[in-house]
């Protein structure tokens, strides 16, 4: 019994020893979606307005011959225009507007521009209808092209601002 004294005590302590498990290989993931609404624009890639919005726009941008060189819009600070045609009230003016921080206008449809929220609104004259696009360039500048053509619908000036809008985005600088 002496010589098998050591041996229990030896299997005794094995027994006592806790028995490694393998680890479980079956796991549970629990995944839930949250949409959350924020108040402020996607802007994927911050850019910077250059000094002078007469540079969004070239001539060549345009599909039929400028009146006369862009220049500033009298009632519009911080703005450039172009007109088709010879200069007539029935040409097509587009302006390009540089603006504060983007703010989408009240029940305006919002869309993306390169990743960056804009928003699109109309008005309408006697005869002109007008189309502006509202495009987010960084957290505290955005830019908007408007385009005013007279006897149109709203389907071609949206075309139409549109296609200037995503021209003059592409000129903008990463800042």
């Amino acid at each position: 019994m002496k010589r098998l004294l050591p041996l229990l005590l030896l299997l005794a302590g094995c027994a006592s020893t806790p028995v490694a498990t393998a680890p479980s290989t079956t796991t549970t993931t629990t995944t839930t979606e949250t949409t959350v609404v924020t108040t402020s624009p996607r802007i994927d890639t911050p850019s910077k307005l250059p000094a002078d919005p007469c540079l969004m726009l070239t001539a060549a941008d345009f599909q039929t011959p400028l009146a006369g060189p862009p220049g500033p819009h009298p009632e519009l600070p911080r703005s450039c225009a172009w007109q088709e045609g010879t200069g007539a009230e029935s040409d097509m003016l587009v302006l390009v507007a540089f603006a504060d921080a983007y703010e989408k206008p009240e029940k305006a449809p919002e869309m993306l521009i390169q990743g960056h929220s804009a928003a699109v609104s109309f008005n309408t004259g006697p005869g002109v209808m007008e189309c502006t696009y509202l495009v987010a360039v960084n957290a505290t500048e955005s830019f908007k092209v408007i385009v005013s053509l007279p006897n149109a619908n709203s389907a071609q000036v949206s075309q139409i601002a549109l296609g200037k809008a995503k021209t003059a985005f592409k000129r903008l600088v990463a800042a």
